[in-house]
């Protein structure tokens, strides 16, 4: 018999009925209204949905507890959350132990090095049911349901546990049963983790609540938590040192709830004095109390329907089926078994919906946005203080939030934004003032600059470790919740007033350098080189952020005054630079690929143009073909977990499934530890980044639109030849489904969420038959065989069928170029297509983004190339592609680079 009848929730739900029965035994000792909690439930959901796969469970399994140590907790313990705080379930049986983070609970020191103050763990809750003799142990956390699960056998009495993280009700809720009637008792007992320098607290039990407080000192921080117990039968009693026990109980229900006299205001960062920063905010204890009588007053029915109706909303969007199934190992086994040729789709199925998990825990409205550790933290030295840094890491923690379809979860961090954003404001002039003064506005009006790192009370000046293109980096983020959603009101309130004046300081802050605009002082995140002039990375960040400006400008009819400033710099903004090796550089000074810094760094800020930015697309093929240069030459030999997550997107974008898919293999084989957790470098080190990087670039793989053209599964790997997707998001606020076998589209569907024009691109699409949902045939206009656009109407799903199989031909390669005898020859050699007619020869000239076709119809494998303005240039890229049988030229070509002798 199981000993938890489990909620069966669709990952893609389209329509959930909970149908309940439940008998309330309540103790007659307990007679305040809280005690409506305490049921005995069986509840089933009926789910109306016809893709039987989408019913598949995705879970975390274990056979045995997460061993009790800070190892347990970054290798085990499932991780719980809702915004408000984050929770750790280490499962014990003799003790259950649940570690709580609150993200603003912070302190500060002037120490440096990995671990330095910052995060502070809040809390340690302790359950202690002394069941030392148990059998039948199982833990889970169910993604589907975003409930945690413990069961097992003591004694011939059945023990199971529920736990959620309630979003709505701002509580964490856990269910304790016991199968035999009065075979429940425990011991409840919080404790304040590091209480001594710089943090000081006490906890106290009276009746059915414990409540703990105390102060961090180095902001003045005030922090409480209750937890309120709720038993059916039994007896109940609180001790003098902040405990209850609860005796011979059939069930009981806890409740948590945590707070800070923290608030998202712009004083926090405006106020120098730490010890002011919150002065006026208004004490905890009432909002925590607020929500703790809220929660009790309602039963553990609604507390869990509230729950999962607000999660399913959310998680249920998007469902990944690759066609695996259950494993009947644990997942610590599962994990174990992956890198040594165990290559299991679940796993890669699992990792991606648990970021999505991750995030849903951990970004909330209201609430503080994700840090480098999501909102998870054990320590009283957090690993890099939990700040967020933006020269990627808050970036890659937002990075599937809107190709994953979870766009809302994107306010958490708008609010944290127009917070610190004043601060912002202050450096903006400073830096105009002390690098550009000839453009400094006196009345202060300069825009915003962009931070390094930030945490919930501090944002420092410039940093030489990253350019200034960290601000406009931001603005793309901003600008990607516009586009992905299409709803002017928030291009109009949100977007466009943070991205206008984003380039208010850039366009202030650039400089003329030998006729284009380059940022001095510049750097290249966390590259050797700094303090100099023009990086790539500054460069395309600004271009970005000028051309999404005047773009919005357009859409909503503006006519701000620093528009047509915008409109004239953007040409000189010069964002890429290709190298003698065929790159795109990283410097400007840069000449061979590995001239400047470490080739081998884990930061590839050269490439943000082509991920997560818009200006390297199948629209400048000459750039993406540099772009997929410099890729091969920063090779693998990283360890480090979200670099790996941020090349499976960058190797996406160029359309190499393989690449990218072995990325994705070596993350999860390398760095995802038992718990799915991302083991940064090794060390174990916990950083979250890269779970939320992973589903990011599964999300590439699947599906692109960065030229708004929807482009599903263009970089689909060979290991992924069957399976389907539902629900991701793409530009243009279209959602779109896809099912495939033998690495072949058999279906698509688009859903048009605000009738915009669906430009769609597949081999062969142009003879696919495409109609509405309703069966009505769609007109379209064809640009070529690959490439259709419908004007859709808002509301109504495009359903494309029937697409003829298309066999692509294989890409030449090695192409080499040699000078010849003759003045202004120069000859193109290769190695042959195996299944080619014939070739096409290109040619891109310097810095140019896109190719000149300068042969085609060439049968043999090679060519002399002839122009007389051969010297006129220092460096031209040559690029060889296949041509089939019916026309159509290979997806890769070979290119090469021509130096002037």
């Amino acid at each position: 018999m199981k000993l938890i009848n489990r909620t069966i929730l669709s990952v893609h739900n389209l329509f959930v009925v909970m149908i309940f029965s439940a008998t309330i035994q309540v103790s007659a000792q307990n007679g305040n209204s809280a005690t409506s909690l305490i049921k005995k439930t069986d509840f089933n959901v009926a789910i109306q949905d016809n893709n039987e796969n989408s019913k598949k469970e995705l879970k975390l399994w274990y056979n045995k507890p997460a061993p009790n140590s800070n190892e347990g907790w970054i290798n085990r313990s499932i991780p719980m959350g809702n915004g408000y705080m984050g929770a750790n379930v280490f499962g014990g049986t003799e003790t259950e132990r649940i570690q709580i983070t609150e993200n603003s609970l912070y302190d500060w020191g002037k120490d440096r090095g990995l671990r330095r103050r910052g995060l502070n763990n809040f809390s340690e809750v302790y359950i202690d049911f002394k069941h030392t003799n148990t059998t039948d142990y199982k833990q889970e956390l169910n993604l589907n349901k975003g409930i945690s699960f413990v069961e097992y056998k003591q004694d011939g009495v059945e023990y199971s546990r529920e736990y959620f993280t309630s979003y709505p009700d701002k509580v964490m809720v856990v269910r304790l049963n016991a199968s035999k009637k009065g075979a429940l008792s425990f011991t409840l007992r919080p404790t304040i983790p590091f209480i001594g320098e710089g943090k000081s607290g006490s906890v106290s039990a009276n009746g059915d609540l414990i409540t703990l407080s105390g102060v961090m000192n180095y902001y003045n921080i005030k922090f409480e938590g209750q937890f309120k117990v709720i038993p059916d039968g039994g007896t109940m009693g609180a001790t003098k040192n902040g405990k209850i026990k609860v005796s011979d109980a059939n069930s009981a229900v806890i409740l948590i709830a945590v707070g800070t006299n923290y608030q998202l205001d712009s004083q926090v960062f405006l106020t120098d004095d730490p010890t002011k920063k919150l002065e006026g905010f208004t004490d905890p204890h009432e909002k925590v109390t607020n929500y703790i009588e809220a929660a009790a007053k309602k039963s553990f029915e609604e507390l869990l329907t509230n729950h999962q109706t607000d999660y399913v909303s959310l998680y249920g969007r998007v469902n990944f089926n690759l066609g695996a199934v259950e494993p009947t190992i644990p997942t610590n086994e599962l994990i174990d078994a992956y890198p040594t040729g165990g290559s299991s789709k679940y796993l890669e199925e699992l990792a991606f919906q648990y970021g999505r998990y991750m995030l849903i825990c951990s970004s909330r409205k209201g609430t503080l946005p994700p840090h480098l550790q999501g909102i998870w933290n054990v320590y009283d030295r957090a690993p890099w203080s939990s700040q967020y840094l933006h020269d990627t890491n808050v970036q890659m923690a937002y990075a599937p939030v809107f190709s994953a379809n979870l766009p809302e979860l994107f306010e958490s961090y708008v609010d944290y934004f127009n917070t610190f954003e004043p601060r912002q404001r202050l450096y903006a002039t400073q830096y105009i003032k002390q690098y550009n003064s000839s453009q400094l506005d006196p009345n202060g009006d300069n825009g915003w600059s962009g931070p390094f790192w930030s945490n919930p009370y501090n944002v420092p000046g410039k940093s030489p470790v990253a350019g200034f293109g960290t601000g406009s980096w931001i603005g793309l983020l901003f600008w990607d919740y516009y586009d992905y959603t299409r709803d002017e009101s928030i291009l109009a309130n949100k977007v466009y007033p943070v991205i206008y004046e984003q380039a208010n300081f850039v366009s202030r802050f650039v400089t003329n350098t030998n006729g284009v605009l380059l940022a001095k002082p510049s750097s290249s995140p966390e590259q050797k080189l700094r303090n100099t002039v023009g990086t790539t990375f500054d460069q395309q960040m600004f271009y970005e952020n000028h051309h999404n400006t005047i773009k919005s400008a357009k859409i909503l009819g503006r006519t701000d005054t620093r528009l047509s400033t915008y409109e004239s710099q953007l040409p000189l903004l010069d964002p890429i630079q290709v190298g003698k090796s065929g790159q795109i550089k990283e410097f400007r000074q840069e000449g061979f690929f590995d001239d400047i810094g470490d080739p081998n760094h884990r930061h590839t800020s050269m490439l943000l143009g082509l991920y997560p930015g818009q200006l390297i697309n199948d629209e400048t093929p000459a750039w993406l073909d540099a772009a997929r240069i410099s890729l091969i030459k920063r090779d693998h030999k990283t360890n480090i977990g979200w670099a790996r997550a941020e090349r499976i997107s960058m190797w996406a974008r160029v359309h190499d499934g393989e690449e990218a898919y072995s990325y994705y293999k070596e993350l999860l084989g390398e760095n995802y530890l038992h718990n799915l957790f991302n083991d940064h470098r090794g060390d174990p080190l916990f950083q979250a980044d890269a779970n939320y990087g992973a589903t990011a670039g599964v999300a590439e793989i699947l599906l692109q639109s960065q030229d708004y053209v929807i482009s599903p599964l263009t970089a689909l790997p060979k290991s992924w030849s069957k399976g389907s997707y539902t629900g991701l998001l793409a530009r243009g606020n279209f959602e779109v489904s896809a099912e495939w076998s033998k690495g072949q589209a058999n279906k698509f569907e688009v859903f048009s969420k605000s009738g915009e024009v669906l430009e769609f691109r597949y081999p062969n699409i142009a003879k696919a038959m495409i109609k509405t949902s309703d069966g009505k045939k769609v007109e379209f206009t064809e640009k070529d065989n690959d490439q259709v656009s419908i004007q859709t109407i808002a509301g109504k799903t495009y359903i494309i069928n029937a697409i003829p199989e298309y066999i692509p031909v294989s890409s030449p390669s090695k192409l080499k170029i040699e000078n010849t005898t003759i003045e202004n020859q120069i000859k193109l050699s290769w190695k042959a297509s195996k299944d080619a007619v014939s070739y096409n020869i290109y040619c891109a000239i310097g810095n140019a983004p896109n190719y000149k076709l300068v042969a085609s119809k060439i049968v043999n494998t090679d060519f002399i190339y002839t122009n007389t303005d051969v010297k006129q240039y220092s460096q031209m890229t040559f690029k060889v592609v296949a041509v089939g049988n019916d026309g159509r030229e290979s997806d890769k070509g070979t290119t090469a680079i021509y130096l002037l002798p």
